[in-house]
């Protein structure tokens, strides 16, 4: 395997994990029984959103120089 298809297997990796994690903090937000817990769940579920985002465009950036 090069190190391109190596690099892109981490970040679509790491972009899998993070959407993973999404739908965990998704579920437990779902189940938390008190409005301060459910936002606690909700920002959590959101870094990890914001998290894949940051991820998928630094695989976009290294796909298009060809890295």
């Amino acid at each position: 395997m090069d190190a391109k298809t190596s690099w892109e297997t981490f970040f679509k990796m790491m972009i899998m994990e993070e959407h993973g994690a999404q739908k965990k903090y998704e579920m437990a937000m779902n189940l938390a029984d008190t409005p301060e817990l459910k936002k606690v769940f909700e920002r959590f579920m959101q870094e990890e959103m914001f998290h894949a985002q940051i991820l998928e465009g630094e695989l976009l950036k290294l796909e298009k120089k060809g890295l």
